[in-house]
């Protein structure tokens, strides 16, 4: 009971604020807090919030308002944040939150990579939270992770003329790279994403995971995939930042698939698969996803007070995840991957 009450006091505490940080970053706090909760260390949510939240935004007042019939209008508008977070909130508190799951992780699938999957992350852990307890904090902040995937909402390119059935592992090594000369990036993730639509080879990749399979094993397969992505491709802080919301995205879709029909949790999926191949093409540059020779070998509680001492949001959140992971599949991929981008990300100070 204790840990639920940090969860509501968490929320309490970060209601006022939005999505985004003074530094221009994304909001991870409802997130990261989340997954503390989840590792167990409910006791390092508010020291670790000290440090974090000298970077939060209040959040900014609505100027229009979304309705039922013309929310396509307002799709993919980031300053439209506040209009998605009310419209949301209003249907939240019309129905069951698990209706409201069912109905818009479908319709915004095809933008899956919103504010660099940050979207899709954001709701998997509001999700996770409403499982272990309902509440209106908790079905509040599940609106506010729909209305950052609704409002930053972006679609890539997409053909579906090459449908090969790929398992994840040979999927992820057909993906081409983008040369230098179609390179669009101008300081954020989301720039080399919108650049995709100058690259004419990336639009079939949607087609080429095998999505017949169980879903949980399509997760675990693109989740360990992507951290061998981690191992071979992370050499800086941005590169580790870049192909960690390639598993934690992936990843997020465990807590959603489950309110999704057979035919949905395929569309899902391969949204999800491509979005972590636009990351992989945009940015990527080693198509080789052997494990290294040599692996770090830390025990889950070093790995779990390694991320908290460290700080970085992305760091405790992924840490989380390849946990999680590794107890569906028990690949040594996870927890390298883990250690390895801790090493690359900037330490929270």
């Amino acid at each position: 009971m204790e840990e639920e009450d940090t969860m509501e006091k968490v929320l309490e505490y970060l209601e006022p604020y939005g999505p985004d940080l003074k530094n221009g970053l994304s909001n991870h706090a409802p997130m990261a807090c989340e997954a503390l909760l989840t590792m167990g260390k409910r006791e390092s949510i508010f020291p670790w919030l000290e440090r974090y939240g000298n970077q939060f935004l209040e959040k900014k007042k609505p100027r229009n308002k979304i309705y039922s019939g013309d929310w396509k209008d307002f799709l993919g508008i980031p300053d439209t944040y506040p209009e998605w977070e009310n419209f949301f909130n209003s249907e939240l508190e019309e129905g069951p939150w698990q209706k409201t799951i069912s109905e818009w992780a479908v319709k915004l699938a095809p933008g899956i990579c919103a504010d660099a999957t940050h979207g899709v992350i954001r709701t998997g852990h509001a999700v996770r939270s409403l499982t272990r307890k309902e509440s209106r904090r908790r079905r509040r902040e599940l609106a506010s992770g729909l209305a950052v995937w609704a409002s930053s909402y972006l679609e890539l390119p997409t053909s579906f003329d090459s449908l090969l059935g790929l398992q994840p592992e040979d999927a992820i090594q057909k993906v081409d790279f983008v040369p230098n000369e179609f390179k669009n990036f101008s300081g954020t993730i989301v720039s080399s994403l919108q650049g995709l639509g100058d690259y004419d080879h990336f639009s079939p990749v949607i087609g080429y995971l095998n999505v017949s399979n169980r879903p949980e094993e399509i997760i675990s397969g693109l989740s360990e995939g992507f951290s061998r992505v981690v191992l071979n491709n992370v050499e800086d802080n941005l590169s580790a930042i870049v192909f960690i919301h390639s598993v934690t995205s992936v990843s997020a879709l465990r807590s959603i698939l489950p309110f999704l029909n057979e035919y949905e949790k395929k569309s899902v999926l391969r949204y999800s698969w491509q979005s972590g191949a636009a990351l992989f093409s945009a940015f990527g540059k080693k198509l080789n996803l052997e494990l290294p020779e040599r692996l770090e070998k830390e025990s889950r509680e070093e790995m779990i007070n390694g991320a908290i001492e460290h700080g970085d949001e992305h760091a405790i959140k992924f840490t989380e995840v390849c946990l999680k992971e590794y107890e569906f599949n028990p690949s040594p991929a996870y927890y390298a991957a883990a250690s390895l981008a801790r090493k690359f990300l900037e330490p929270l100070s």
